[in-house]
């Protein structure tokens, strides 16, 4: 019993610490509502870090994998459509 207390405690804590990621999110995106251009400053903002890994080859085209980590959201998975410009490129 004490343990599955500490176990939706946990949950808990873990749903409120995104929400008020997603408020934060949400109050930056509200600044930017219309950007007519993509500054510097908007970028910080938005982006935490960018990880860009080594190049590699496959089927002869050069391949390389990035990681867009956001700022309160952490990182987006693009491997779907890293997977999809795989195929697309192997036809």
């Amino acid at each position: 019993m004490k343990q599955s207390v500490e176990n939706l405690q946990a949950i808990v804590n873990a749903a409120e610490i995104r929400t008020v990621n997603i408020q934060s999110f949400l109050k930056i995106v509200k600044k930017y509502t219309e950007p007519t251009e993509l500054t510097p400053a908007i970028l910080r903002e938005f982006m935490e870090k960018v990880v860009v890994h080594a190049p590699g080859k496959s089927s002869g085209h050069r391949v390389q994998r990035i990681d867009v980590h956001n700022t309160f959201i952490g990182e987006i998975d693009l491997s779907p459509e890293y997977s999809k410009y795989e195929k697309e490129t192997a036809a």
